[in-house]
């Protein structure tokens, strides 16, 4: 049993180290060498890693097709269908699922089966169930590629979304258009906690609706630790399935003994926990959830006897076999990894054996061996934080142990009495009620965690991780305890010096990174640990290029707090995350270019000197009101002062136009610069002929997004800087491009091509 769950779990999650489909006759090879060596040495470990790569391999192949059978580029297409998400209609959210049953596309009906992520300004009047006939824009799943920040592509992949899109015009088809009964059942418990406190924890913790939580919930749960109870999983329906097990107990003993009522406890936990993952819509950890508890009735009730291991490793297969790409989401890692941690806690000595002596006083050992268990999840699932989420939160291990318990065992029961209690809108009522204050307590608990999220470094994270080595080698391995605190120091001491040459001053080299923000633009001058920023790309109502892109890759390196900020003018795309920058990496300085509060002027003739490189504004002449385009504060960036034999130099151009190009030429007829950013994302406004020849750059850098409404970078533009020879790096295509610069040489790296390759993102960029 060992050697097949782990050799299929192992073969599934090969997937993750393919940089391309493989041919499937090498499975298929696998397979007979893996029969062979099962027939001649009784070892099943090699065919079951071919039969589980086999599976990953035509789950990837048919995720594939459905995504190929979409436009290469950007098209309109019309689909019928059914819509899948469950609808608040008091939240602005535009986005919802749409699962197509016919495809009609240049006059050609096909039936297939797409899972696309739509956006509609009418989706808040939709219900979850209904069919409609949709006229869309339809591309493939895009996603921004940067060293740190949200991974779209990976969410597509691990969510089986196939597209994404936006609705032109929609009707509703009458025939079978009714609503799901779960969309109405949603619809009453939306009605019925109106005015509640906590309202949008209520929906999330009852039908996994998490919509209505925004950016302050999130941090909130984020900073404390307990995001996992927001979302309906192993935790929720484990509760339900022991609380279904207990309830069908105590009624079959009450009941007259038969082997009738024999099967009694299970299938009212299994029936209670189906109704559970049924609200929840059926959701990748809600379906991993319902399997896991259905094996573990299964063993409870057929007298099963496996190991904590053996178990684990039987539902992780399970899991993976059911859903191959669900290994693309944070969930299956962290829920099998927290469950792992907990036995392995179990068999290391946590759960010591009571003694007689201490039966006096078992609350004692209780409290002592959950402790023991939060501050090990802490530790342990360091690793897996830091991967997808790049920290951890220090307060959770203190917050969930209060947690927990009183949401477990209050909060959620309320809220399932609610729910199954809504057709009796006064008792369901009463039970939203009390849930709605269990809650109060547990979120002004979680509130005072306010920046207890700590965001780890990488090198910082090996330091963090040598020590947790040390600590577990210890536990496990209690009589090697010198050995392994040598082991610890070690590592510990090599994360240590690389983290010490990691800030080591080198005298001669700097960085530039622009990052992946779409349209707009963001810009990183690194030098010796501190960073100055160039722009800050777009904002949304929800958030900012610099909450979500900027911050996570400075946090990546370590950097809390900017030397500088500067703000080319005062378009969207450039200062949209202006206020976020300010308030979240605290800027030392600030320029802008036109009228700020709190900014210095960024003018023709202002210089000066940042950690031995030189900034020069070339333009604008003045200072105005609100900068446009033409006001674009261009800066030379060089390292004359540092090497002034190479003396190589960045012009930061912003969105300037043709005449501003023309004027400039004239105030700096012998202006030269190595590494060009291309003024305005490779409009045809911009890029003179003229001016390129004058300039004599090597390195064109564009800041532009995949499916840019404004279709940047022109053709003709990009001809231009072709023809002249230059390295043409596009974020749309290279993702985040950075370049280090030392002593006139140029190295360039481009996240998306030059970093790790995965099977699927060709399928997205073909």
């Amino acid at each position: 049993m060992f050697q097949m769950t782990a050799g299929l779990s192992i073969g599934v999650l090969s997937l993750h180290f393919w940089h391309s489909l493989p041919d499937y006759k090498w499975f298929i090879t696998a397979i007979i060498i893996g029969g062979a060596i099962f027939f001649c040495l009784r070892i099943k470990l090699f065919l079951a890693i071919a039969i589980g790569g086999l599976w990953a391999w035509v789950t990837a192949a048919d995720y594939s097709k459905a995504v190929n059978s979409l436009p290469q580029e950007r098209g309109n297409i019309t689909i019928v269908g059914e819509v899948r998400s469950l609808i608040n209609h008091n939240i602005l959210d535009k986005r919802f699922i749409f699962v197509t049953e016919h495809v009609k596309e240049r006059d050609l009906l096909r039936k297939d089966f797409l899972r696309l992520l739509l956006d509609w300004p009418e989706a808040r009047h939709l219900k979850q169930g209904q069919r409609y006939a949709l006229d869309i824009r339809v591309r493939r799943p895009n996603g921004r590629a940067n060293t740190a920040g949200f991974d779209a592509e990976r969410y597509a992949v691990g969510n089986g979304i196939h597209g994404t899109g936006t609705v032109i015009a929609g009707t509703l088809l009458s025939q079978n258009s009714k609503m799901s009964l779960r969309q109405r059942w949603f619809d009453r418990a939306v009605q019925q906690t109106e005015g509640f406190t906590y309202r949008a924890y209520l929906l999330a913790l009852g039908f996994g609706e998490r919509d209505g939580l925004d950016q302050d919930d999130w941090s909130i749960l984020r900073d404390s630790g307990l995001a996992h109870l927001m979302a309906i999983s192993g935790l929720h329906i484990g509760l339900v399935v022991v609380m279904g097990w207990g309830i069908g107990s105590r009624v079959r003993g009450a009941l007259p003994e038969s082997g009738y009522w024999l099967w009694l406890p299970f299938w009212l936990a299994l029936l209670l926990a189906y109704g559970y993952a049924w609200l929840a819509g059926f959701s990748i950890p809600t379906q991993r959830a319902l399997l896991t508890s259905v094996l573990c009735l299964l063993m409870i009730r057929c007298g099963v006897i496996w190991s904590g291991l053996q178990l684990w490793l039987v539902i992780l297969a399970s899991c993976l076999i059911l859903n191959p790409l669900a290994s693309y989401s944070a969930g299956l890692w962290l829920s099998f990894g927290a469950v792992l941690v907990l036995y392995l806690a179990n068999i290391g000595g946590i759960r010591r054996r009571k003694q007689a002596e201490q039966t006096a006083v078992p609350w004692r050992e209780t409290v002592r061996v959950y402790v023991l268990l939060q501050l090990a999840l802490l530790g342990l699932m360091l690793p897996l934080q830091w991967v997808w989420f790049g920290g951890i939160s220090l307060a959770a291990p203190l917050i969930n142990f209060l947690a927990v318990p009183w949401v477990s065992l209050v909060t959620v029961p309320c809220v399932l009495i609610a729910v199954v209690t809504i057709a009796v809108p006064g008792l369901s009522g009463v039970f939203w009620q009390f849930a709605d204050w269990s809650l109060h307590p547990v979120i002004a608990l979680a509130s005072l965690a306010e920046g207890a999220w700590w965001p780890l470094s990488e090198s910082l994270f090996i330091v963090l991780l040598a020590m947790v080595t040390g600590i577990v080698l210890c536990w496990f391995l209690p009589w090697r305890r010198f050995l392994c605190l040598q082991v610890s120091l070690v590592l510990a001491l090599w994360g240590i010096s690389d983290w010490s040459k990691s800030q080591t001053l080198d005298p001669d080299s700097w960085q530039v990174d622009m990052l992946d923000v779409g349209h707009g633009l963001a810009i990183l001058i690194q030098r010796h640990g501190r960073v100055v920023l160039y722009d800050t790309g777009n904002s949304w109502p929800e958030g900012s290029m610099a909450l979500s892109v900027i911050e996570p890759v400075l946090r990546r390196q370590g950097i809390r707090h900017l030397d500088g900020f500067i703000l080319s003018h005062a378009d969207a795309d450039h200062a949209g995350g202006t206020p976020d920058v300010i308030t979240r990496l605290n800027p030392a300085w600030l320029r802008s270019s036109d009228q700020r509060e709190g900014f210095a002027p960024c003018v023709r003739g202002r210089i000066w000197r940042w950690q031995g490189l030189t900034f020069k504004v070339l333009w604008p002449p003045k200072r105005v009101t609100k900068a446009a385009n033409p006001h674009s504060c261009v800066i030379q960036v060089s390292d004359q002062w540092l090497n002034p034999e190479s003396d190589t130099s960045l012009l930061l151009t912003g969105d300037i136009d043709a005449i501003s190009e023309l004027l400039l030429a004239r105030l700096e007829p012998d202006l030269k610069a190595d590494i060009l950013l291309v003024p305005h994302h490779g409009s045809n406004s911009s890029s003179t002929q003229t001016w390129l020849d004058s300039l004599q750059a090597t390195y064109a850098l564009v800041s532009a997004g995949k499916y840019s409404p404004w279709s940047l970078p022109a053709e003709q533009v990009k001809h231009r800087y072709l023809m002249l020879g230059l390295h043409w790096l596009e974020t749309a295509e290279d993702g985040q491009i950075s370049l280090r610069i030392k002593q006139g040489h140029v190295a360039f790296t481009r996240y998306r091509k030059d970093g790790r390759l995965h099977w699927y993102q060709p399928l997205f960029r073909p």
